[in-house]
Order: C-alpha cells, then sequence, then structure tokens
C-alpha cells in the first residue's frame, strides 16, 4: 500500500515547524503533537474531541486554531488543528517512514484546500469541490 504524503509548514503566533507528513484521510482533523503546537504558538479553544485509531485507542487533543498551515504551497489561514500527546508508538512508526513524527494531515483540511491523495504517486493533487443537490 502506498502512503500518501506531504509537505506541512505552520505557522505559529510565536514561531514556525515544517516537515513531510503522513495524509490520513481517516483522520478527521490535521493533528499536530501538543509539544510542537505550544512551541509554535496556537490558540486552543476549548473544545475538545476524541478519535478512536485504527487499532481501537482512544486519544483526546483539544481543538486549537493556527494563524496559517500550509500544504504542498497552498495556505489555508486559521485552520484549525486537534492538538494531543502523539503516542510513542506512532512517532516511531511515522520516523520509520522518514516522516516527521510531529503531524498528521487530516481529511477537513484536505477538503477546504481542494486536494485529494494520489495513492499512485504518494502525493497530493488539485481538485474540484462538488456539492450533491
Amino acid at each position: 500500500m502506498t502512503i500518501v504524503k506531504a509537505r506541512l509548514r505552520l505557522e505559529g503566533t510565536r514561531e514556525y515547524s515544517e516537515g513531510v507528513t503522513l495524509v490520513d484521510t481517516g483522520a478527521p482533523v490535521t493533528i499536530v503533537d501538543k509539544e510542537v503546537a505550544d512551541k509554535v504558538g496556537v490558540i486552543y479553544i476549548k473544545r475538545t474531541l476524541t478519535l478512536t485509531t485504527a487499532s481501537g485507542h482512544k486519544m483526546e487533543g483539544e481543538l486549537a486554531v493556527i494563524n496559517k498551515l500550509i500544504i504542498d504551497e497552498e495556505e489555508l489561514p486559521y485552520a484549525h488543528l486537534l492538538i494531543l500527546e502523539i503516542p510513542k508508538e506512532v512517532k516511531e512508526m511515522l520516523r520509520s517512514k522518514q516522516l516527521s513524527d510531529w503531524g498528521i494531515i487530516g481529511l477537513t483540511t484536505l477538503e477546504l484546500l481542494n486536494l485529494m491523495p494520489d495513492i499512485t504517486t504518494g502525493k497530493l493533487k488539485k481538485t474540484e469541490s462538488f456539492m450533491l443537490i
């Protein structure tokens, strides 16, 4: 199975962080490790969200807003992120695939930027948004 990855840059209130991260269409929102989120500077919005991993583990995080999120040169100002402590096993798996261990790009973020994973290339591609009525 081909994994899809993309360059992610977070520009916060203090500084920025960037790296090549996993694209996970099973994740409803982009996930960022708490240590990196606090370093770059995010604004917490006092709402929590619980995710269940494919292996059945539950992870709870707090929603936050970042000044700017950039994926492969596509910019999204004031993007929502889920901030949590990414488990050690997940970080190890990400590093084993030569990916940054502090972030995972989720579906909502992709939809807002009109990006779609292409499993034949392992990259994102631009798409159009559709509305079914």
